[in-house]
């Protein structure tokens, strides 16, 4: 019994020595953050200015084909030839899937028995055999085969609408195409990129306003284009709306699914610019701050970076042209630090 009280005291005495431990060192933290507020911290400072600023904006995207068409038959028959292959180049209104063409067959037939029908009762109503109206219903079952026999065609040579590059081929010659289509056809020069905007810049953003853009795979090269449509709407959800840009390609080198940026030069605008020796990373997030002075005391400034021009930033918030910022002595100082200004 006499054991177990020991083993109890020493484990009150230990608990207690822990309590001291802490408490001592809490109270050296503030003691110590209280001391850093009251040291008189030496600094250099600096006025923030406005200066002209060229307001280019970057943007992610990825080129995108002008027009797409996807070739299929409404027939839904059998393939009895595919003309082209995939990567190859096609003009409008070429030739490029011949369908099985039974039905084909049989719809001929059918329309001359039909003109053999009109030319038959054309010579009754002339010699007053029939009326009129039967006439009249005869000609209207050999228009019925008429355009029978064109949608058929239609459906048997399949042409392209367009001029361009075939980039998909889902079936064989003997197949029967289902519900897939059966190639699909791309039009590349132009091309297009898709990107959204952040809506404060809407009423800035025009038909035709120079764009430039930069393709990952091409390293130092840029394309020239313009913007080609502005969505009327902004999406509420991320506060953007999405332009279309248009490029030229006449070389055909950009490919849809190449990955880019897409740059826009808005003009020069007065900005407020920083020393680059001002602006603090904040560890362990992105956010960036400075340290401002006023009366000889210190504020911490949470602040939005825009461009980085050689040792300056723009800043888009966060400090107003004239406030004093801090360029030397940063690592001693915390919000509401007295400081003292040297040269």
């Amino acid at each position: 019994m006499k054991y177990i009280k020991e083993i109890n005291m020493k484990k009150i005495l230990y608990l207690m020595l822990i309590a001291g431990v802490l408490f001592t060192a809490c109270s050296k933290s503030e003691k110590k953050d209280d001391t850093k507020k009251d040291e008189v911290v030496k600094v250099k400072i600096e006025p923030a200015s406005t200066q002209e600023v060229e307001q280019i904006y970057d943007f992610t995207s990825t080129v995108d084909a002008a027009v797409k068409n996807f070739i299929t038959s409404a027939g839904g028959t059998r393939i009895e030839k595919i003309w082209v292959e995939v990567g190859q180049r096609v003009s409008k209104g070429q030739k490029l899937v011949t369908m099985e063409n039974t039905n084909l067959a049989t719809a001929k037939v059918q329309l001359m028995n039909a003109k053999n029908d009109v030319d038959r009762m054309e010579a009754l109503f002339n010699s007053g055999g029939c009326s009129k109206q039967q006439l009249d219903q005869i000609k209207t079952q050999y228009d019925v085969a008429k355009r029978n026999i064109q949608n058929l065609e239609s459906n048997i040579n399949l042409t392209s609408p367009i001029s361009g590059i075939i980039t998909m081929r889902n079936f064989d010659n003997g197949d029967v195409s289902g519900g897939q289509p059966i190639l699909q056809v791309m039009q590349i020069s132009p091309v297009k990129l898709k990107f959204n905007i952040n809506e404060a810049l809407y009423s800035k953003i025009k038909i035709n306003l120079g764009v430039k853009a930069k393709i990952e795979v091409f390293e130092g090269e840029e394309f020239a284009g313009k913007i080609s449509l502005i969505a009327p709407t902004i999406d509420p959800s991320t506060r953007t709306f999405m332009v279309e840009a248009s490029f030229t390609n006449a070389n055909q080198k950009l490919r849809p699914g190449m990955f880019g940026r897409v740059e826009l030069n808005l003009g020069k605008a007065n900005k407020v610019v920083v020393s680059d020796k001002a602006v603090i990373k904040q560890s362990g997030s992105n956010d960036k701050y400075v340290f401002i002075e006023k009366d000889g005391v210190v504020e911490n400034r949470k602040v939005e970076l825009g461009r980085r021009m050689k040792d300056k930033y723009e800043i888009l918030s966060g400090i107003e042209n004239g406030e004093n910022v801090v360029v030397s002595g940063q690592s001693r100082l915390v919000s509401g630090s007295k400081v003292v200004i040297v040269k």
